[in-house]
């Protein structure tokens, strides 16, 4: 006839994973926020990745004026910032989805605790 662990009530549709429970909106608004997350993160990359050759065109001093030991600005930045600036954007891209996904997970305790009490 249907899953039981499903509630079909068009105001309060929720849906029981092991001991907690989800709602529609609550799964919805987390995943907007992720999405958000992702495309934000994704065109800082994006557009530091394309400052790179961009700076090559525009500024010569950026590939040709030696700043240290004989290497330009741009080496340096390909060769070791570049990867900083990776491993911090991984990083802070992971906490910042751990943080939603706690966040989801504190919505549907609040949820299972709720619909607990009316029961």
């Amino acid at each position: 006839m249907g899953d039981p662990t499903m509630n079909t009530g068009v105001a309060n549709a929720s849906i029981q994973h092991g001991d907690h429970t989800d709602t529609i909106e609550s799964v919805d608004m987390v995943f907007r926020a992720q999405r958000k997350l992702s495309f934000t993160y994704g065109a800082v990359f994006f557009a530091v990745t394309l400052a790179i050759p961009a700076s090559s065109v525009w500024w010569e001093g950026w590939y040709s004026v030696p700043i240290w030991g004989g290497f330009t600005a741009n080496y340096l930045f390909v060769s070791l910032l570049y990867y900083f600036f990776l491993w911090g954007m991984a990083w802070s891209y992971s906490k910042q989805a751990d943080k939603l996904d706690m966040r989801l997970g504190d919505m549907a305790d609040e949820i299972t605790a709720r619909d607990g009490e009316g029961a």
